[in-house]
């Protein structure tokens, strides 16, 4: 077997990264207009109804001022609503509505789907494999960037897309990432 040019695997995998982002915008595009980060945010309350908002920010990686973005978002469309805490006055809890839950069903179908569209060619060791590969490669990419400092976060200090971890990737069926991609589009519900 020939010696494999680590250039061209780092192309590739460049290159499906890409792919998988057009694909998931345009099942967007078909299904709705739920902002890609949006849909993972819906997901992640629906596994974390009554979290902080803060929680949130941090769990997904991204400015606390971005995630008041987000939530005024969702809030608008009426999939969310925000609870003041009893005690902190200053701290608010998220919920999903009766309509949030669904369309947190939607979409996690729709992932699904997409999911199993993409690995179908794929045998289970493959995809277990597959999995495994993968994580060490963001456990690789997350000691890469943990050696970069906080000057690879131009003053972000981990928020944002210029922060964030990888080791979370495969979390919520397999596709969980913490940061929020808040140009792409995701499927919405019907």
């Amino acid at each position: 077997m020939s010696k494999i040019n680590l250039n061209d695997l780092y192309r590739a995998l460049h290159r499906l990264n890409r792919q998988m982002h057009r694909v998931s915008h345009k099942e967007g595009h078909r299904k709705g207009r739920l902002y890609h980060g949006q849909a993972n945010l819906l997901l992640l309350i629906s596994q974390n109804d009554g979290a902080s908002q803060r929680e949130l920010a941090e769990q997904m990686d991204i400015r606390p001022s971005s995630m008041t973005e987000m939530l005024t978002k969702l809030e608008q469309n009426g999939l969310i609503v925000k609870k003041r805490d009893n005690k902190d006055q200053r701290v608010m809890h998220i919920y999903l509505t009766e309509e949030g839950k669904k369309a947190s069903e939607k979409i996690t179908e729709s992932k699904d789907t997409l999911a199993e569209s993409l690995f179908t060619g794929l045998t289970e060791d493959e995809q277990e494999q597959l999995l495994i590969l993968t994580q060490k490669l963001c456990a690789s990419l997350e000691m890469i960037e943990n050696s970069y400092g906080e000057e690879m976060y131009h003053g972000h200090h981990g928020f944002g897309h210029h922060g964030g971890h990888c080791h979370d990737f495969w979390k919520e069926n397999g596709m969980h990432h913490r940061r929020g991609y808040h140009h792409k589009y995701y499927s919405e519900y019907e």
